[in-house]
């Protein structure tokens, strides 16, 4: 494995590499050591696929086993992005020991200098558990477009792409959770089947669940977890639902993985907008052990979700009256109204473009 190490990242390690090429740039590196929150931050971008790696808050004894800080960092990185095992060892077998080098062009500099500015631009992501920081490597990929054929992928697609031509194995195999979402309302049918990697944190299933019924994220939520009848804690989107707080334990949702209470708790309430009060039922359906995608993926659906801001059921009921008939004296206002709030129905190719960039 070659790591092109920038002239800064060069003078932190106390090297002088020469220059040395790879037949095969999936197993070369580009990095760089930048700050981020104050903390050495190294950064590396893949030669072939400009998938991301984040090492961060690196101290004098990380940079001096720097390798096996940064073989530590790829593995953990691949695991929580839900790579197989097997192609995580064959690829570790295949890259062999770390040699450093130079940095070789331009255009890999260039690639480079955009991971460490999407590394920058996700500082509120961090975590101070661990050096290797997953979570804004994944956020990092979804942030860096490549020109591939008639359209475009994500670095981690590229990745995954080579990583299977090369091995001839699927890339992504995880544990995940098939749920049914379904909407609390009185008179309206309408939810979601959905499944979602077990790897995933609440706040991502609060993004999962925003783009299966069309919301905006205007509102607080949060999660209410039951064992049988008794809600057991209260997993919330921001510090400002603490003003609400019941003497039921409440816990930011920040960092916490959907694992740490699924599949052992059956029963799940997801509550959006405390105004208009929109609440949704999980149930757990299954469990899945060999998932082949790291991102949520909606099966299944039925119904229109209300637009934001309708006045809860009940303007949700006038607002169908009246926008399913283009007769009505109210049809053009109300149309307007819809289109500004960017209210659209249920469309399910739609929704899993946008699973996949959460």
């Amino acid at each position: 494995m070659i790591i092109s190490c920038t002239k800064k990242l060069q003078d932190e390690l106390g090297i002088k590499p020469s220059l040395l090429v790879t037949e095969n740039p999936i197993y070369s590196w580009h990095a760089n050591v930048i700050m981020v929150n104050r903390r050495k931050t190294v950064v590396l971008v893949n030669d072939a696929s400009r998938y991301n790696i984040i090492l961060y808050g690196l101290k004098a004894k990380d940079f001096r086993n720097i390798e096996s800080t940064i073989l530590l960092g790829i593995h953990e990185t691949f695991l929580s992005d839900g790579v197989n095992d097997e192609v995580i060892d064959k690829y570790m077998e295949e890259a062999g020991q770390i040699v450093f080098s130079k940095t070789q062009n331009r255009t890999l500099v260039a690639r480079l200098n955009k991971g460490c500015e999407a590394a920058g631009i996700f500082y509120d992501c961090y975590s101070e558990d661990g050096i290797a920081q997953p979570l804004v490597s994944q956020n990092a990929n979804k942030f860096i477009f490549i020109d591939y054929s008639d359209s475009y992928m994500h670095p981690d697609e590229m990745f995954y792409k080579q990583l299977h031509e090369t091995f001839k194995l699927p890339v992504i195999k995880c544990k995940a959770l098939k749920l049914l979402v379904k909407m609390k309302l009185e008179k309206f049918d309408i939810w979601r089947n959905v499944i979602v990697p077990l790897k995933f944190t609440f706040e991502e299933l609060h993004k999962v669940l925003q783009k299966l019924f069309g919301w905006k994220d205007y509102h607080l939520h949060d999660f209410m977890i039951f064992n049988e009848t008794k809600p057991i804690i209260n997993i919330v989107g921001s510090e400002e639902n603490f003003e609400y707080q019941t003497d039921i334990p409440m816990v930011l949702e920040n960092g916490v993985k959907i694992s740490e209470y699924l599949p052992k708790y059956k029963r799940i309430n997801y509550r959006y907008d405390y105004g208009d009060n929109w609440e949704h039922i999980i149930q757990i359906e299954d469990v899945i052990f060999d998932y082949d995608k790291n991102y949520a993926y909606c099966i299944d659906g039925h119904g229109d979700a209300p637009p934001e801001d309708v006045g809860g059921e009940g303007g949700f009921e006038e607002f169908i009256k009246i926008i399913n008939n283009p007769e009505n004296k109210e049809y053009q206002h109300m149309k307007q109204w819809a289109d500004s709030q960017w209210y659209k129905g249920f469309d399910i190719e739609i929704v899993n473009v946008e699973l996949q960039n959460i």
